[in-house]
């Protein structure tokens, strides 16, 4: 671990319905190279909500997020010209609960639209480089299928390694598993946990315990929009403070 700042997030609020829902209460945290931080809470407690900010799906009401030393929340870069939030998209790689993979092309096309597409990678390189990165989830062989034609962990698996085709600094995941049936969680969280031994830099919202234990090196844990704690797995699953995360603690364990 490294104390690389990669990502800043300072006192972000993001409210609905004017201040009636607070969804985020003036979160700060800061996410280093080489972290895996693992953010964990009851539902509607503000964790992918955080999570969505990071990348500025979710605009926040206020706060500033500080990635790569640009304030993303600001309109104008550091130059003085209109941010391009697009360009920063490209380093966060974001997989959802739900695939998000287009039905009508193929793996491999869905593998390589965005880097020919966005990153203006010749075809050959990104076809290439995509079946590189099947070969890496045992999935070479299904380049040709369509998603319909493929399992649920199948397609989690893709929809991990098309946001790594883009070459991504860090990876933002929504609650990856949770469409999953449970037999096919293991094989998507094997993926992630590889991952994160070769060093990537991961944003993980997840109601995985045995994850969060097992691969994060720091464990956040939100309620009501806000962090209430934060640590460690040893510190938060061994020796909780707040009397909230003992109590969701006592019911997930």
């Amino acid at each position: 671990m490294t104390n690389d700042k990669l990502i800043q997030v300072q006192n972000l609020k993001k409210y609905y319905k004017g201040e009636r829902i607070k969804a985020l209460d003036g979160v700060s945290a800061d996410i280093n190279r080489g972290d895996v931080v693992v953010v964990i809470g009851p539902s509607g407690s503000g964790k992918s909500t955080f999570l969505r900010s990071l990348n500025l799906l979710e605009v926040p009401t206020e706060g500033h997020i500080i990635f790569e030393g640009v304030d993303i929340t600001q309109k104008k870069g550091p130059d003085g010209k209109k941010l391009n939030i697009d360009l920063h998209r490209q380093k966060m790689g974001m997989v959802f609960q739900h695939f998000n993979l287009f039905p009508h092309k193929t793996i491999l096309e869905n593998m390589t639209l965005a880097p020919v597409k966005v990153r203006g990678v010749d075809q050959a390189t990104a076809e290439s480089k995509a079946l590189e990165l099947l070969e890496r989830v045992g999935l070479r062989d299904r380049a040709d299928a369509y998603p319909i034609q493929l399992s649920g962990g199948q397609k989690q698996r893709v929809a991990i390694v098309r946001a790594l085709a883009m070459e991504p600094d860090v990876m933002l995941f929504d609650e990856p598993t949770s469409a999953l049936d449970p037999e096919m969680v293991g094989e998507v969280l094997d993926v992630m946990k590889a991952l994160a031994r070769h060093g990537m830099t991961m944003v993980v919202v997840t109601h995985e315990m045995g994850f969060a234990r097992e691969v994060g090196n720091r464990v956040i844990f939100m309620d009501s929009g806000k962090i209430l704690e934060e640590g460690s797995p040893d510190q938060i699953f061994n020796h909780p403070q707040n009397p909230r995360l003992q109590d969701f603690l006592s019911k997930v364990l």
